[in-house]
């Protein structure tokens, strides 16, 4: 008999410990944080700045861990199988929940079921760049010389399925003039061949082009963004230069697997949102020639669920192949 009371004593403190633990606030141990790329880039460095601010006002470690991998699935499909408790967050980037869906067949993730949105970490500036052979100043100069030439300008991209291919499609469409498409494997070899003159133009994200003296690799003549960059004040947004509403952007965004609680998203948003706005973070963002956008997870939810229509919307008119 005493033995059963000894082992219902034991059985009492064993649910007492476990439904302390869980009545602790989230989070109580460390997060683990998935980013899609190789350490050392622009997505891992702004995600790493992210998460050392987010980690100081929550009292726990962001533990970051890189999976990179082709066309970023290798840490969606990690994501989409870890535990959905908080503890594994997922930085994604747009090509992983808005381009994939519609680019690759047979991919081993859905975008719009396997995870939860939960704050966009900042829009990467994109912009329209012309050779600094072509002595042009401005995106007007630029569309009267390819008019005036039809067919005999050359646009860089990096390949059929990219971001910077679809631009072309689109600005081909607004100007109504072809643009021949020249793929290359690699940003060097692209700004190598724009500063040459082998191309005329390119779209590009201009995270690196923040360092660009007196134009020499390049002349940006519009940008992507809601408004113009504090660091290019005299370039013209798309809806400024002429473009009209470009409905694909490059950003950077936290998620987490599907079963995570709304309360733990909630949670993070607001902890994530308030580090972003600190002035210098705010300041750091702005200097890689990214835009913050924060709002709410239901926002950002309702952000990515459009984007990812819009984005099949238009490579479907283009024509986009998929990629096998």
């Amino acid at each position: 008999m005493r033995f059963l009371r000894r082992i219902g004593l034991v059985v009492v403190v064993f649910a007492l410990v476990s439904a302390s633990a869980r009545a602790q606030p989230y989070p109580n141990k460390p997060i683990h944080v998935l980013v899609p790329v190789t350490a050392g880039g622009l997505t891992d460095v702004i995600a790493r700045r992210i998460a050392a601010d987010a980690s100081a006002r929550m009292g726990q470690p962001w533990i970051m861990e890189n999976k990179p991998g082709a066309n970023f699935i290798p840490a969606a499909e990690a994501c989409r199988h870890a535990k959905g408790d908080g503890y594994t967050l997922c930085v994604f980037t747009t090509s992983t929940v808005t381009f994939n869906p519609h680019l690759i067949e047979k991919l081993p993730y859905d975008g719009a079921k396997d995870f939860k949105p939960i704050i966009n970490l900042g829009q990467f500036i994109g912009g329209l760049i012309a050779s600094p052979k072509l002595g042009v100043k401005t995106i007007d100069d630029l569309r009267r010389l390819t008019l005036a030439k039809p067919g005999e300008f050359n646009f860089g991209t990096y390949g059929p399925a990219s971001s910077a291919n679809v631009f072309r499609q689109y600005l081909a469409e607004r100007w109504n003039t072809p643009l021949v498409e020249v793929a290359y494997k690699g940003s060097n070899e692209l700004i190598a061949a724009l500063a040459s003159g082998e191309i005329q133009m390119t779209w590009t994200a201009l995270g690196s082009w923040a360092d660009n003296p007196n134009d020499s690799k390049g002349r940006i003549v519009a940008i992507d963004g809601a408004r113009r960059s504090p660091l290019l004040p005299d370039v013209p947004i798309y809806a400024e230069a002429g473009l009209g509403n470009y409905p694909i952007h490059t950003w950077m965004g936290l998620f987490a697997p599907a079963e995570t609680p709304d309360d733990v998203i909630t949670r993070v948003n607001q902890v994530v949102g308030e580090a972003i706005k600190e002035p210098k973070l705010t300041e750091f963002l702005v200097n890689q020639l990214i835009e913050p956008d924060v709002t709410t997870a239901p926002e950002f939810a309702a952000y990515v669920a459009r984007e990812r229509e819009e984005t099949g919307t238009l490579l479907r008119r283009f024509n986009i192949p998929k990629i096998q």
